[in-house]
């Protein structure tokens, strides 16, 4: 009997079959999606983040008259009125804490009522009392200030009290030299304030406004005025250099220096 034989060899290239299936990666960054999706939320929900760092802005350099140097001091005057005079008189306002009420005695001893008072610097974007945003404020305390010979005692030696006028600068009476203000103009785009004053009284508890020049300058119209002309100084701000200036508002000067003041007086309501 004849047995064929047969011999079966394995192939050695692996063989495959395409077979033509469409896939669709629908998952693909999902998580990434996702993230961005709960960002957004944040975004809609709270707004976006915005940049409120601080500058410090110092006052700007002028020309001393007292030295010829250029220097950096700003001056402040505070002038109250003399409850014995005529609202007419000029002279009726005089810068001394003592013709807001203040004794000699509290003064020197700085005596609680006197020393938890202060002046109050406000800084708003507008002078039109209506619409303005107070953005800031500065406080000046009458720990600081320059200083007046008084006799409060016959049996004792004069002494110095403070009075309400102030130079302020990098070193010395500091408080309230510097403005300190947005370092990014993005969010609020402002170079420029108006200042108003008011003084804190604590011996009585009552705040008392200031006014950029006596009332006896106003020609009779003591208290029908305008107040945005009267109540304000101008702040400008200057990027570049980090500084600022004070501006008047009645001749559109600058003031500050130790010759023009900034100077405040008392304003006396009818």
């Amino acid at each position: 009997m004849s047995v064929s034989k047969y011999k079966i060899l394995l192939p050695t290239v692996d063989k495959q079959i395409d077979i033509p299936i469409e896939i669709k990666w629908d998952f693909t960054e999902r998580d990434q999606a996702i993230d961005e999706y709960q960002d957004q939320v944040l975004i809609d929900l709270i707004g976006s983040p915005n940049d409120f760092e601080l500058s410090r802005f110092a006052h700007n350099t002028y020309l001393s008259a007292n030295t010829n140097d250029l220097v950096t001091k700003i001056f402040y005057e505070f002038n109250f009125f003399d409850s014995g005079q005529t609202i007419n008189n000029p002279s009726a306002w005089i810068n001394s804490y003592q013709y807001e009420g203040f004794t000699k005695q509290e003064i020197y001893s700085y005596s609680k009522p006197f020393t938890k008072s202060f002046f109050k610097i406000d800084f708003y974007d507008t002078r039109d009392e209506v619409s303005q945003k107070n953005y800031f404020t500065i406080i000046l305390p009458v720990q600081q200030g320059f200083f007046e010979t008084v006799t409060i005692s016959p049996y004792l030696t004069n002494v110095q009290i403070r009075k309400p006028k102030m130079g302020l600068d990098y070193i010395g009476d500091k408080e309230g030299f510097f403005i300190y203000w947005l370092k990014s103009r993005d969010y609020i785009n402002l170079d420029e304030f108006y200042m108003s004053a008011k003084f804190f009284d604590a011996r009585l508890g009552i705040f008392v406004r200031m006014m950029n020049r006596p009332q006896s300058t106003l020609s009779g119209n003591y208290f029908t005025f305008d107040s945005s002309e009267y109540f304000y100084y101008k702040v400008k701000l200057d990027y570049p250099t980090k500084t600022y200036e004070v501006i008047s508002t009645v001749t559109n000067n600058r003031v500050g220096d130790e010759i023009n003041p900034i100077a405040w007086y008392e304003y006396i309501n009818p």
